[in-house]
């Protein structure tokens, strides 16, 4: 029905401006770990408060109209928005309770990164600002192409995070004084910018799902799993 529609329309709307949010608070951390600005990090605990908000009122929204009764397309399509609602919701946590912490030790402590780990973390935050905005794109037009780039760039990220913290404990068994100094942040920062485009990707799966590429890119990613040497895959878990 017409007014379904509307309804899915506006909650949609609502869940971009959610995303929204999530881009601001990444690029306050993402800038303070740049630039030691701490001032910038005061705004994340207030826009994860507002994410959480609306995150609750679009699925308390959703559920109602579900209960109208829906046909079976925009019953998918809803619970499309609350997946995609929700996994944002996840990032601003990982956000306020991991990057936040991290960022703000860095600053504080005037701990400094080696050159080279700086510029890997930085290259990864500018590549996770890069795919939430992707992401915004395919909830809205759920793109195909797009979709399964998106879940191309899951893989990409996956070797881009096993390199830098494999490259990290180089560094370490160099003795290089800021990686000692930084080694539990790296990694930290490292882990969670992952957990954040794990959460990102997620938003191609319902698309992919349909016609059972998911599952073939799922079984491949397995494939190549299975396929690295032992010592790397106990690294990567």
């Amino acid at each position: 029905p017409k007014t379904s529609r509307v309804a899915l329309a506006s909650a949609t709307r609502e869940v971009l401006g959610i995303g929204d949010l999530i881009e601001r608070m990444l690029m306050r951390a993402s800038d303070s770990f740049e630039r030691d600005n701490l001032a910038k990090l005061m705004d994340i605990p207030p826009l994860e408060a507002r994410v959480d908000r609306l995150q609750q009122e679009v699925k308390v929204y959703l559920s109602k109209l579900g209960r109208m009764g829906l046909s079976p397309e925009d019953s998918r399509r809803s619970i499309d928005i609350i997946d995609y609602a929700i996994n944002l919701e996840h990032i601003g946590d990982i956000i306020e309770k991991g990057l936040l912490a991290q960022v703000t030790k860095k600053a504080t402590l005037g701990l400094r990164f080696s050159e080279d780990g700086h510029r890997e973390l930085r290259t990864l935050f500018e590549l996770t600002l890069d795919n939430l905005r992707i992401a915004q794109t395919i909830f809205v037009t759920r793109d195909f192409r797009l979709a399964r780039q998106m879940m191309e760039v899951k893989v990409e990220v996956r070797r881009m995070e096993k390199e830098s913290a494999e490259r990290h404990i180089e560094r370490l068994r160099d003795g290089k004084l800021e990686s000692l100094q930084t080694s539990s942040l790296h990694l930290d920062i490292l882990r969670d910018l992952k957990r954040i485009n794990a959460h990102i990707v997620s938003v191609a799966h319902p698309i992919l799902d349909n016609s059972g590429l998911l599952i073939e890119s799922r079984l491949r990613s397995v494939a190549e799993l299975d396929s690295e040497p032992a010592g790397r895959r106990v690294h990567q878990s």
